[in-house]
């Protein structure tokens, strides 16, 4: 895991136009993070974690099979949460404004890094130019 961490954050781009990528164990703990704006970890990783749970309970109540990956839309905002294995997950949180496809893309570039525990090259979304401020965070 911690290898997969460390190829997580160097598989980041900064300038891709996501706003936050978390890579989560199944109980919500942080093994790595990055957000353009400053967030409260505690509070996402926990809600990601419930969030995916539930989303399986839900359709497992229904008779289907548990997803590998989910997709909830927002307000201006996408969110995805990708299984990586069966004790962790990715959350991606990005804006509208990212064309759909392109965020599929980028999700499955993450998710192959984390699996494999390597950086691959930087891929780019389709975006509007928007570029603040970064801020990177280690696991711990």
């Amino acid at each position: 895991m911690e290898q997969a961490a460390l190829a997580f954050l160097s598989a980041i781009d900064a300038d891709c136009g996501l706003d936050a990528v978390l890579f989560l164990r199944r109980t919500g703990s942080v093994l790595a993070s990055w957000s353009r704006e400053v967030v409260r970890l505690d509070v996402v990783s926990v809600m990601a974690a419930t969030m995916l749970a539930s989303v399986d309970t839900l359709v497992e109540s229904l008779g289907g099979p548990s997803s590998q990956s989910i997709s909830v839309s927002c307000g201006d905002q996408e969110i995805m949460a990708t299984k990586i294995g069966s004790m962790a997950f990715l959350f991606v949180i990005a804006p509208k404004t990212i064309r759909p496809s392109a965020l599929r893309k980028e999700v499955r570039r993450l998710a192959a890094a984390l699996t494999r525990g390597t950086a691959p090259t930087h891929g780019r979304l389709e975006e509007s130019s928007r570029h603040p401020r970064v801020k990177v965070r280690p696991p711990g």
